[in-house]
Order: C-alpha cells, then structure tokens, then sequence
C-alpha cells in the first residue's frame, strides 16, 4: 500500500524531477529548480519548526504535506516563512492527476507548476480613465445579458491559493444597471463613459475595460435578483456622474496680496445619461483556510477580501 510519501515521490518524479530522500525529507531537482518536501500525518507545531529550521539554508522551495487538520498558529507559522502547505483537497487534486497522466500519457496543470512558479496568473488590466468604454453586444437582442467571464476556475484557483488559501469556488451573477454618459464642458469637449449601479448594494462605480457581453453560460453559476428598480438606479447614477464627474471652469482673481479662484461647475443638463439595461457581472466568491475573497470574473480584480485575523480591503460589496 502506497505511502503519502510515496505519493510525492511519484507526483515529483512524473513531473520530471530526480528525487532523493534525506533525514525524512524529500528533495526534488529539475536543472535550475529544486524543492524539498516533509510528509506528516498530523500537523504539529514541533515537527514544522524542525523542518523550517533544517531546511532554513535549502534555496528552492519548501512544502508541508499532510492529511491530517492543521491548526491555524500552525499554518500562520508556515506562511510567514514561506512554506507551502498541501492538505487533503490538494494531495486529492495531485494523486488525480497522476493516475490520469498514466492513463492519458499527458499532463494537465500540475500544484508543482504553481510552487515553483513566482508569478500569479495574468489579469486584465482596466485602460486609464480617460479611454473610451467598450462594449460588444450579445448576439441576441435582450433586456438581461451576461458580462463574459475572462478569468477561469483555474486562474481564481491559483490566485486564492496565493491569498486565502481557497477550498470552496462559487460562480454568482450580480446585477447591475449600466448606464452610458457623455459629459460636456463649457468648452464643448466630452468625456464619456459607463456607469454601474449594483443593484444589490446600489453602490455605483464607473466602468472602464472594454468587456463582451453575452446571453448565457456553461458555468455553472447562482444568480441574485435586483433589489433596487430602474428609476432608483438612474437616479443614483445621474448624482454620482454629476458630483464625482462635471467640469470646472476656474477664474483667477489677483488681490496683490492673494489670488482668489472662482470655479464655477457645469450645470446638470451637461450630462446626457443613456440606458444600456440590466447586465449581470459574473464573480468568483471564495472560500478560503486563511479567509474569503471575491473576485470579479471580467477583469480578475480582487473586489474584497477578507484574511482571518488581519483586515478587511473592501471596493466594491455585493451585499
């Protein structure tokens, strides 16, 4: 019957890694890359220190392994040293793909492949906010349609294992009332751009990536319903344009002695406010060993996230 660190053995060695085992350690090497492993049943504070101790000169990567519970001081002690730790799920995800590499003779994306890899996987980046918004509509004419996921399962699965330590993946649809607007300054120059109501939260931000929309997914998803009507929302976007985005003309006075300046606002019929109906953004909603974490799918930007024991970074809630 085969050991878990027989299992390692061979998950190093299918990945093309030379392994040897040394005082109760597994070390791996692969030309540059090199990784050492302790195996344990169950997760003790003194067995962790020793290994972080013994291994504090080895210059590749570290990871911890085990079935057993981890305790949270324990698994605070591994983070803060940089240690990798792979509990039941992961050893599942790692042992599953072995047995399907021999059967298939290939090899899908491996935990491996994440420890020795320094770089999180790549986001979209949202233009600056003077670029123009835009917007490709769904094939089929409708009043709800879908913001296309860019950001997969597997790209939330290695970005929450970085953050959170994430076991728990859920795809959700949040309603939002978009808006298009145009602004027009006293000189005649527009700005346009797209306001988002939720309309869970009716928090409202402005949107800046160009993103496709769609009519349905595979994915399996939940969806929330609107808990704000349209007029409210128009409303809430027609205030946040006007406050947060309308122009100022400045006149400077001089005094001699001071220099007063005049700015004088555009008036409210300088912004035009067109419906673009009610979309669903898709997010990721995570939980984690080390807290939670909501990402949204689209851009792949981390809307809140919430580490146990430390702070609350929080943009955008979906109530």
């Amino acid at each position: 019957m085969s050991t878990l660190k027989d299992y390692m053995v061979q998950i190093l060695k299918s990945r093309d890694f030379s392994v040897a085992e040394r005082d109760g350690y597994i070390y791996g090497k692969r030309e540059d890359v090199s990784v050492v492993v302790l195996t344990a049943g169950d997760m003790l504070m003194d067995d962790v220190q020793d290994f972080v101790k013994n291994v504090s000169g080895f210059p590749g990567r570290k990871i911890v392994v085990s079935l057993g519970k981890i305790d949270e001081s324990v698994n605070s002690f591994l983070q803060g040293n940089g240690i990798h730790y792979w509990g039941r799920e992961e050893i599942e995800h790692e042992v599953g793909n072995l047995q399907l590499s021999v059967a298939t003779n290939t090899h899908s994306r491996s935990l491996i492949d994440d420890v020795i890899s320094d770089e999180l996987p790549q986001r979209l980046v949202e233009p600056p906010e003077q670029a123009i918004p835009v917007i490709l509509e769904s094939a089929v004419e409708r009043s709800e349609r879908i913001v296309k996921p860019n950001f997969t399962l597997e790209d939330v699965k290695y970005l929450a294992r970085h953050e959170v330590q994430g076991y728990k993946y859920e795809l959700e649809l949040v309603p939002h009332y978009l808006f298009h607007y145009v602004l027009t300054d006293s000189e005649g120059r527009q700005k346009a751009g797209i306001a988002a109501v939720n309309a869970l939260t009716s928090h409202v931000e402005t949107w800046r990536w160009g993103f496709e929309l769609v009519d349905s997914l595979d994915l399996p998803h939940s969806k929330r319903e609107p808990k704000i009507d349209y007029e409210s929302a128009r409303q809430i976007a027609q205030d946040m344009v006007t406050k947060e985005y309308k122009s100022h003309t400045e006149t400077v006075k001089d005094f001699g002695h001071s220099e007063i300046i005049e700015r004088k606002r555009a008036k409210e019929e300088a912004v035009t406010i067109e419906p673009k109906g009610l979309v669903y953004l898709p997010v990721w909603c995570v939980e984690g060993k080390n807290g939670a974490m909501i990402v949204n799918s689209s851009s792949g930007k981390i809307i809140s996230e919430h580490i146990h024991g430390g702070t609350q970074a929080t943009e955008t809630r979906l109530g």
